[in-house]
C-alpha cells in the first residue's frame, strides 16, 4: 500500500485535450496516488466548476482492478457512478490506500445544486479509446477519453 503525501503537497496537473466528439483530459502526477486523485478532480471539473463547490461531504470510494490502468478506469467509473446516482459532485479527491489491485479514497464535495454551482456538462461514461496510463521519468501520466 502506498499513503499519498497531503493534498496541499501533492504536484499534479491536468488539461483538458482537443478531441472530436467527447471530453478528453492528460493528467501528470509525481506519484501513482496523486495520479489517481488528480483524475477524480479531473472528472468534477468537467462537470461543474470547482470553484462554486464546497466541500460538505465527504464519501469513501474503492476500486478494484487488475493494473493501473485498469484500476484507475474503475475508480473513474465509480466516482462517475456516485455523480449519477447521488449526484455528489466532487471539489478535492484524496487517495487512502492504494495496492496493485485496489484503490480506497475519499471524495470531498456535495450534492450537485443547480441553483448554485456552474454546470458545464453532463458525462456519460470513461472510455477505453485512447486511455492510457504510463510513467515518464519521475512522472506518472494519463490520457482518459470521456464520453459526453
Amino acid at each position: 500500500m502506498t499513503t499519498p503525501p497531503p493534498a496541499s503537497n501533492r504536484k499534479a496537473a491536468f488539461r483538458e485535450l482537443e478531441h472530436t466528439a467527447d471530453l478528453a483530459v492528460e493528467l501528470s502526477a509525481e506519484d501513482l496516488p496523486s495520479l489517481f486523485a488528480v483524475a477524480g478532480e479531473a472528472l468534477y471539473a468537467l462537470i461543474a466548476d470547482p470553484e462554486t463547490i464546497e466541500p460538505l461531504e465527504q464519501a469513501r470510494v474503492s476500486a478494484t482492478g487488475v493494473a493501473p490502468d485498469e484500476l484507475l478506469h474503475a475508480w473513474l467509473r465509480e466516482l462517475l457512478a456516485r455523480f449519477n446516482v447521488g449526484r455528489l459532485v466532487g471539489k478535492r479527491c484524496e487517495i487512502v490506500a492504494l495496492s496493485n489491485d485496489r484503490v480506497e479514497g475519499v471524495v470531498f464535495g456535495e450534492t450537485l445544486d443547480l441553483g448554485r454551482h456552474t454546470f458545464y456538462t453532463e458525462i456519460k461514461g470513461v472510455t477505453y479509446h485512447d486511455f492510457k496510463v504510463w510513467s515518464e521519468g519521475d512522472l506518472w501520466r494519463a490520457i482518459v477519453v470521456f464520453d459526453v
